[in-house]
């Protein structure tokens, strides 16, 4: 899988801006999940997940998974597409991440590095904390066949991966400051991603009251609902 991610990045680094489609299409990316009966790779959905982290982590990206997801077998279902977006978001909050530590460790004040200051140390932990709870709700999704995801698995990937990104993004915010909010910078275009794949396929309340419906017609203790999952 680390192959097919660095061929992926690689790949998405070549694309031309006005038109990628050709070259998607070339590359073979695109049948990821066809069956190899049909000219396809025949992979499994957890293959798209290193995919989802990188195209995360792109301010404006092609709809790159959604066609992939298309031309797998069956009908591709809301479930599908939330675990597609929640996967997304893990990769940009894992961007974002990147981002913010970087800053922290240049940017001077008061004559030292801002992450050498306790407040900023705290922010940026609780920030870490976010973004590894957020991809391991997501990757959790991506398994089965495509069509067929589970919808509660779903449900939770988005709920938490929603709940991360309004820490994430504001922690983010919080320790830029004003460059964080300028459009040549590439926080802003981030988060702002961040916030558009969060309403997309079902938002952080619309998911929470599935799985709360779903949680109350089981009448199940909450490891017995986990293990259900």
């Amino acid at each position: 899988m680390d192959l097919l991610a660095d061929q992926f990045s690689r790949l998405l680094d070549s694309l031309p801006t006005d038109n990628p489609w050709p070259t998607l299409e070339a590359s073979g990316f695109l049948d990821l999940l066809k069956p190899e009966t049909d000219g396809g790779a025949g992979l499994p959905l957890e293959a798209l997940f290193p995919l989802a982290l990188e195209l995360g982590g792109r301010p404006e990206p092609p709809p790159i998974l959604r066609e992939i997801a298309a031309r797998a077998p069956g009908d591709p279902t809301r479930a599908l597409w939330a675990t597609l977006a929640a996967g997304e978001m893990a990769g940009a909050m894992l961007a974002i991440q990147a981002l913010t530590v970087e800053y922290a460790l240049t940017r001077k004040q008061f004559g030292r590095e801002i992450g050498r200051f306790q407040a900023v140390q705290h922010q940026i932990a609780v920030m870490a904390q976010e973004v590894l709870a957020a991809r391991m709700a997501a990757q959790a999704a991506f398994l089965g066949p495509a069509p067929e995801v589970s919808e509660h698995r779903a449900g939770v990937a988005k709920l938490r991966c929603c709940q991360a990104a309004r820490s994430v993004s504001a922690i983010a915010h919080a320790v830029h400051g004003a460059i964080g909010v300028s459009e040549e910078y590439a926080l802003h275009p981030l988060t702002r991603r961040l916030r558009q794949l969060a309403l997309a396929h079902g938002g952080e309340g619309w998911w929470a009251a599935r799985l709360g419906a779903w949680a109350l017609s089981e009448s199940s203790d909450l490891t017995t609902l986990a293990r259900k999952l």
